[in-house]
């Protein structure tokens, strides 16, 4: 428990190295995140490709009615900014849940809930719950996306 009387985010302090493996795992999952925010309707793809590996990224993404699969950060990108645009005049990702990371050696697991917010075309608040895992392996000296997994909740999805 801390000064206020309340008890830390585990998702943001978790050790007391800032420069831990989990430390910087969750500091390249908030920047994910953070990345996938409209920026005048658009889906700005630059920041991802700092985080992501610069070989072969499998995503995956089950929205409850079908399946995305994808074995590279440009369709990866291709898709969702194509679905997004089309969903969306704006939108922004949220982190919504503490970020469970485990590390094995120069692999990195990250399991966590995140909230996809956005306002229609036609002016309606639409959102949607996910669970999102992220692998990443440690590479060049920075921990890097190499996989990520996404299921919708099914009672409410935007797509």
């Amino acid at each position: 428990m801390n000064s206020l009387g309340t008890f830390p985010n585990p998702s943001v302090v978790s050790s007391p190295d800032p420069t831990s493996p989990e430390t910087e795992v969750r500091t390249r999952v908030f920047a994910w995140c953070s990345s996938w925010s409209s920026i005048n309707g658009r889906f700005v793809t630059d920041s991802l490709r700092e985080i992501a590996t610069d070989g072969q990224v499998r995503m995956v993404a089950d929205l409850g009615h079908h399946i995305a699969v994808g074995v590279s950060l440009d369709g990866y990108a291709a898709y969702w900014s194509r679905n997004l645009t089309e969903a969306f005049a704006e939108w922004l990702l949220l982190i919504d849940s503490p970020i469970d990371v485990s590390v094995s050696g120069n692999m990195a697991k990250a399991s966590f809930h995140t909230r996809l917010q956005g306002v229609t075309h036609d002016q309606h608040r639409k959102s949607q719950r996910q669970h999102t895992q992220h692998i990443f392996e440690k590479r060049g000296g920075a921990w890097r996306l190499v996989q990520e997994q996404i299921t919708i909740s099914p009672e409410g999805t935007c797509f």
